[in-house]
């Protein structure tokens, strides 16, 4: 389940922002008022940083992983570090670095390719795809009250449900939970932001001096 757990991590960073923005259903002013609230707040915090536990679920092989991750954003850029891989990307250029054997893997992604990996590119992509249903009050599961919501894709999709667990005090995503028709399910829990980062644009830029020994593949 190792590249499941790459691809999960830049996975819920695209639909954390992808909510944030444009999720919800005009259907539900509850829902659409909680996720305008969600996106001004994000919107504010400038540069923004999330620790997270990242849990995976294969139902039918009753089996599951676990890991925590750090991501570090700012405007379209970001610096994603889980740990096999860290990622960075400029905006234009992205690095990866695979812990495992010291290789780099340096593209320039298409807009397409982006929509797999980017926080902010897509923040229209879902714009028409979901319904979101305001569910009530709750406590996420370190006992503190949120809201959750829940979205439905309007069409057939991989994605059968994802659940938000909203802030009741700063108004940011805490909890998501992406049920899928594979049964293989991720959840995504927000342990802590800090908003308000002064983040360098060398934050999102990968500096060779500091991996001497890793092997540079250049694949633009």
């Amino acid at each position: 389940m190792k590249h499941s757990s790459v691809s999960g991590a830049f996975l819920f960073f695209l639909m954390l922002c992808c909510t944030y923005f444009q999720a919800f259903s005009q259907k539900d002013v509850t829902a659409k008022d909680l996720l305008d609230k969600s996106s001004e707040t994000f919107t504010r915090s400038a540069g923004i940083s999330a620790f997270f536990t990242f849990n995976i679920k294969n139902v039918r092989a009753k089996t599951a992983e676990s890991f925590d991750g750090t991501i570090l954003m700012k405007g379209d850029k970001f610096f994603l570090s889980t740990p096999e891989t860290d990622a960075w990307f400029d905006g234009k250029t992205q690095w990866v670095y695979l812990k495992s054997n010291q290789e780099v893997n340096i593209s320039e992604p298409t807009k397409e390719e982006l929509q797999l990996m980017t926080p902010a590119i897509l923040f229209s992509i879902y714009k028409k795809g979901f319904n979101c249903k305001y569910v009530g009050e709750r406590t996420d599961i370190k006992g503190f009250p949120v809201y959750e919501l829940e979205l439905i894709p309007q069409k057939k999709a991989d994605i059968k449900k994802i659940i938000i667990q909203i802030d009741k005090k700063n108004n940011l995503p805490v909890s998501i939970v992406i049920l899928n028709k594979n049964e293989i399910n991720n959840n995504i829990y927000i342990n802590k932001y800090q908003t308000g980062q002064n983040y360098s644009d060398d934050t999102f830029v990968f500096d060779r001096k500091k991996y001497p020994g890793a092997e540079i593949i250049d694949l633009r």
